[in-house]
């Protein structure tokens, strides 16, 4: 199996402050740095981006399985924890699966991973195709939580996971002959 991050390449809404970076979300979310980020400390608030196209997990490769990632941290606090949730929808915003996580407040602020389910199917049964990743969304809210007093739910980046199986040569055609 070969695995693949997909990142986000564009914001459709936002929320969310952003600091640092580029001074865009899906370029502070998918940059290499934990300086840029996006945070807030209000409940309720939303941060959607669409993640960019990758031809890894292109036929004649299987979707194996997806999830998502998020490396954030509870900040501007000395203690405690706030939920955020994750939805990875489609382009029409319709949801695919939706994960609450819980940001924790670390010693110095130090971001942690945190990583979705891994889901072999987009809808329960059915198996994910190439077009339900080509469209996907990933929807960052605090609606589950109200970060409390001037405390801050602070996220630095965000990505998919797509791990997919690659034709063995035992079954490759090539030019039409089997080998």
């Amino acid at each position: 199996m070969a695995t693949v991050n997909i990142h986000p390449d564009a914001t459709i809404s936002n929320d969310w402050t952003i600091a640092g970076g580029s001074g865009t979300v899906h370029q502070n979310l998918s940059d290499s740095s934990d300086t840029s980020y996006i945070y807030t400390a209000d409940q309720n608030d939303v941060s959607i981006v669409t993640l960019g196209s990758h031809s890894s997990y292109a036929s004649p490769n299987t979707i194996d399985s997806v999830r998502f990632y998020i490396r954030g941290v509870y900040s501007n606090t000395r203690s405690g924890n706030t939920d955020i949730q994750v939805i990875l929808t489609d382009a029409s915003a319709s949801t695919y699966y939706a994960e609450t996580i819980t940001l924790n407040f670390t010693a110095g602020y130090a971001p942690e991973d945190f990583y979705g389910t891994a889901r072999t199917t987009s809808d329960g049964s059915t198996a994910w195709t190439s077009s339900d990743l080509n469209g996907m969304r990933i929807n960052i809210n605090t609606s589950p939580e109200d970060p409390s007093g001037s405390t801050r739910a602070t996220v630095m980046k965000a990505s998919v996971e797509v791990t997919y199986s690659e034709p063995s040569l035992d079954n490759a055609v090539f030019f039409g002959t089997n080998f």
